[in-house]
């Protein structure tokens, strides 16, 4: 799974300083893990403009269902508002879906999105 960054800053990728916790919770679980920029060349931000420290913001590019099923395993154990921009890539097509709310409603929407489900929902 990779981590994208949700701004850039004169040329710096701006993550959301939750990003560095998932991926090693991730890369615990035995996944591939990272951001897509080098660490030292990125700026990880808690609040950016408008947007409050209670939000939290994931941009990721998944292309497995491992990586898919460990970040709603993840989202789950957490609260508040999250905003997740995913975008899927099977090397033929790639999609991107955008979800915004509470942990619960978003995991839930994940869910219904599942790109790795063989059965339509």
């Amino acid at each position: 799974m990779t981590f994208l960054p949700f701004a850039d800053d004169d040329g710096i990728p701006v993550y959301d300083d939750s990003a560095p916790e998932l991926i090693q919770e991730l890369l615990a679980a035995g996944l591939t893990a990272g951001t897509w920029h080098p660490p030292a060349e990125c700026e990880f931000v808690s609040s950016r403009g408008v947007l409050t420290d209670s939000l939290l913001q994931i941009g990721v590019g998944i292309g497995s269902s491992a990586g898919w099923y460990a970040l709603q395993t993840l989202l789950r154990r957490r609260g508040g508002q999250l905003r997740v921009v995913a975008i899927f890539d099977n090397g033929t097509e790639r999609r991107r879906a955008e979800v915004t709310g509470e942990a619960a409603d978003v995991v839930q929407a994940l869910t219904t999105l599942d790109p790795f489900d063989s059965e339509p929902s």
